[in-house]
C-alpha cells in the first residue's frame, strides 16, 4: 500500500509539475514535427532537406523517432497530448530512478521529498512543451537501473540493454552517450576488482544496434561527427557558469554543492578509503558533474544520475538527524501525510485539468512578424534567426524557405553558423550571408547590432516593426500598402500549432 501510494504520488507530482512550467514551445519542435508529418505521409524519410534555401548536406535525421512520436500524438491528442507526454516520460524517468534507489535501500527508498526535490531541480533544465531530450533522460536513467541490477544481482536483465539501443538510437542521437556510460562501468569496475567480461558484451552489443537505422552506417559515422563538433555558438552549450548566467541555474548550482557536501561528509563520517571506495560510483557522479558544469544540456543528467547514486549517503545522514529528534510513530505518520497531502493537492488539479494549453507570448516568438508575412504573401527567401527558423518554417513554408534553423549539424555546414552569427554581431565580413545567398525578406530581432545598421542599409526597407523583431523587404519588392496583423493573443494562442 505504501509503494503504491508513494508511485501515485510521484507520478501526480512530475506530471502536475510538468503541466506548470511545461506550456512554452522549444524552438526545435517546429521542426520535429514537420519531419514527423512528412514520414507519416510519405512512409519514408527525408534525405534532403525541403525547408532552407541555403546550402545543405544530406539529412540524417537522429531524432526522427522522436519527431514521429510528437507528430501522432499532436495530431490524435492535440496541444495537451505534448505536455502529458513529457510529464508521462519525465516521471517514468523519475521512477527509474526510485527503482535503482530500490535495490540497495528496499525498506528507505520511500522519501518522497528527496525524488519531488529532485525533479524540481530539472523541471526548467528539461524546459519547453516537449523535447528530444527527454527520451534519452529516459533511457539513461533505464540503462543505469539494469547496470546497477546486474552489479547487485548479478542477473541477465544486462542483455536486454542492445534491444533498449535500437529503440534509443532510432529516437535522439543522444543514444551516443550510453557508450560513455559503459565505459564508466568497465572503468569503475575494473577498479573495483569486479568481474567485467560481460559489460564488453554489452559494450558490443549497443555498437552493433546503432546500425540498426534507416540510414545504415552513414548514421553511425554522422553521430560520432555530431558528438565531437564544436557548439561553442550555440547556447545550451554554454556553461551554466558562463557570465551570462551567474544568477541562473540556481537551483542547480546548489543541488550541485548539496551533492559534494554529503558525499564529503559520508565518506569522512564513515572513514571510507580506498579500497572501500565504489569507484564506479565516483566515477559517475563526478564525469556527470564535470559534464554539466561545461554545458547547461547535461544538467538533467548529472541531477538525475548524483541524485540517484547518492541517496543511500543522504539517507544515512537524514535518518541520523531524524533519530536525534526522537519522533514518536505517530508524529512521523502526521509528517508523512502532511507532505503527501500537499504535493497532491498542488499538483493533481493541473493533471486533471481538461483543457491543457500551449501559449506562445510575442516576446520568446515574433509571432507578429511571421503573421505580417503571411498575410501579406511576402514569399521567397526569409532571413531570420537561429532560434526563430523551425517556427518560420512551420508556419511559412511552403511559401518561405528558411536560412537555417535549430537542426544544425543534421542539416547545414557548421560554417553558416558562423556566418549568421558575423552578420548579427557586425564582426568581419557580416554581410556575406546575404551577398552569397538570395534574400527576399528579412525578420530580424531588435537586440542584435545589425537591426540598426540594416535599417539605414541602401538595399532593404522596413515595413513593419514591433518591440522584438522588424521585418525587412528589398526596395524593389517594397508594396504601396501593408495589411497589419492582430495583436489578439487569443488569435496567436489559439492557433500555435496551426
Amino acid at each position: 500500500m505504501k509503494k503504491l501510494l508513494f508511485i501515485t504520488t510521484l507520478f501526480i507530482f512530475c506530471i502536475g509539475l510538468t503541466c506548470f512550467v511545461g506550456t512554452f514551445p522549444d524552438n526545435d519542435i517546429w521542426a520535429r514535427l514537420i519531419a514527423g508529418k512528412y514520414i507519416v505521409e510519405h512512409f519514408s524519410m527525408p534525405i534532403r532537406d525541403f525547408l532552407s534555401y541555403t546550402p545543405t548536406h544530406n539529412w540524417y535525421d537522429h531524432e526522427w523517432g522522436a519527431s514521429v512520436i510528437f507528430y501522432i500524438i499532436l495530431k490524435y491528442f492535440g496541444a495537451g497530448g505534448l505536455i502529458l507526454l513529457k510529464g508521462i516520460i519525465s516521471a517514468l524517468t523519475t521512477f527509474f530512478c526510485f527503482k535503482t534507489i530500490e535495490l540497495k535501500e528496499q525498506k528507505n527508498a520511500y522519501n518522497i521529498l528527496y525524488y519531488a526535490f529532485m525533479f524540481w531541480i530539472v523541471s526548467l533544465s528539461l524546459g519547453a512543451v516537449v523535447r528530444c531530450l527527454i527520451f534519452t533522460c529516459l533511457f539513461f536513467s533505464i540503462f543505469i537501473y539494469i547496470l546497477e541490477r546486474y552489479r547487485i544481482k548479478r542477473d541477465k536483465y544486462i542483455f536486454f540493454l542492445p534491444f533498449l539501443m535500437v529503440l534509443w538510437c532510432n529516437i535522439h542521437g543522444g543514444c551516443i552517450s550510453a557508450f560513455g556510460l559503459l565505459g564508466i562501468y568497465i572503468i569503475g569496475e575494473f577498479l573495483n576488482k569486479k568481474p567485467i567480461k560481460y559489460y564488453f558484451y554489452i559494450l558490443l552489443g549497443c555498437l552493433i544496434a546503432l546500425f540498426i537505422n534507416p540510414y545504415g552506417i552513414e548514421y553511425v559515422k554522422f553521430l560520432f561527427f555530431a558528438a565531437t563538433m564544436d557548439r561553442s555558438v550555440i547556447t545550451e552549450w554554454f556553461s551554466p557558469f558562463h557570465d551570462h548566467f551567474i544568477f541562473q541555474y540556481m537551483r542547480y548550482k546548489f543541488y550541485l554543492i548539496f551533492i559534494f557536501l554529503i558525499q564529503i561528509i559520508y565518506l569522512f563520517k564513515n572513514k571510507i578509503n580506498y579500497e572501500r571506495l565504489d569507484k564506479t560510483k565516483i566515477l559517475l557522479i563526478i564525469s556527470t558533474a564535470f559534464l554539466s558544469i561545461v554545458h547547461i544540456r547535461h544538467i538533467t543528467f548529472f541531477v538525475f544520475t548524483a541524485g540517484t547514486l547518492i541517496y543511500p549517503e543522504f539517507y544515512s545522514i537524514f535518518n541520523n538527524i531524524m533519530g536525534k529528534l526522537n519522533l514518536s510513530k505517530s508524529l512521523i505518520l502526521l509528517k508523512e501525510v502532511i507532505i503527501y497531502s500537499c504535493l497532491l493537492i498542488l499538483t493533481l488539479p493541473p493533471v486533471l485539468a481538461k483543457n491543457k494549453k500551449v501559449e506562445i507570448t510575442n516576446t520568446a516568438y515574433p509571432r507578429y512578424a511571421i503573421e505580417f508575412v503571411k498575410i501579406n504573401e511576402l514569399k521567397g527567401n526569409l532571413f531570420i534567426s537561429f532560434d526563430w527558423g523551425s517556427y518560420a518554417a512551420y508556419k511559412l513554408y511552403p511559401n518561405n524557405l528558411i536560412v537555417m534553423d535549430g537542426r544544425y549539424e543534421e542539416v547545414y555546414n557548421p560554417d553558416l553558423l558562423i556566418d549568421l552569427k558575423n552578420f548579427h554581431l557586425l564582426k568581419g565580413d557580416w554581410y556575406k550571408i546575404i551577398r552569397n545567398y538570395k534574400t527576399d525578406v528579412m525578420i530580424l530581432e531588435k537586440k542584435y547590432p545589425v537591426y540598426n545598421r540594416i535599417l539605414s542599409h541602401a538595399d532593404w526597407v522596413n515595413v513593419f516593426e514591433n518591440n522584438i523583431s522588424g521585418v525587412f523587404v528589398t526596395k524593389n519588392n517594397k508594396k504601396q500598402k501593408y495589411i497589419y496583423p492582430t495583436v489578439n493573443d487569443e488569435y496567436y494562442n489559439k492557433n500555435v500549432f496551426k
